[in-house]
């Protein structure tokens, strides 16, 4: 009868231990599948967001171009020009903020955006006031866009393109001398 018994015990034994194993591993798989999910939201997430972003930068250059095509030089014309940088800039800026986990692209987007909006620290040249600061705005805009769609590709950020650091410089300077007014 020992012999029965040890080997119910064994029996036993065995059967806890792998009962004790499946659940394990069911808690494991569980867990592990719900980081997967939670990580393809945040992928998902950001891709629309991403792309949210860049529709708005491409839609800004596609309607600064056919303002640019029908320029005649009038100042009326410029009023046209700085509601559709705002406007886009502003949706943009906000499409940018919902892209989770991508601190220095969300950076870049900010940066371009504040130089995109603030056409009035372009430095003044022979053209008519409102070229300059439509193209100003542009470089502005195909920095984002760029800087957008490398982040959609899954590569690393580049480094900015001269042509914005120079940009950017000029706004920095200017507004050292003519701040935003505000708090």
């Amino acid at each position: 009868m020992e012999a029965e018994v040890s080997a119910g015990w064994i029996g036993l034994i065995g059967a806890s231990v792998g009962a004790a194993g499946a659940l394990l591993g069911g808690w494991l798989q569980h867990r592990q599948q719900k980081d997967t999910a939670r990580q393809e939201r945040w992928e998902g997430y950001a891709r629309a967001a991403g792309e949210a972003t860049l529709t708005e930068l491409l839609a800004a250059q596609e309607e600064m171009t056919a303002w640019w095509s029908s320029f005649t030089g009038l100042d009326d014309e410029a009023n046209d020009l700085y509601g559709i940088i705002l406007e886009r800039g502003r949706t943009a800026k906000h499409c940018s903020l919902l892209i989770p986990e991508a601190i220095e692209l969300r950076a870049r987007l900010k940066t371009v955006l504040a130089v995109m909006t603030d056409y009035k620290c372009a430095p003044p040249g022979d053209e008519p006031e409102a070229l300059i600061h439509f193209k100003w705005s542009y470089r502005a805009t195909q920095e984002g866009i760029e800087s957008i769609a490398t982040f959609l590709r899954g590569e690393p950020l580049p480094p900015a393109t001269m042509n914005f650091k120079m940009l950017e410089a000029q706004r920095t300077a200017y507004r050292a001398e003519n701040p935003l007014p505000g708090p």
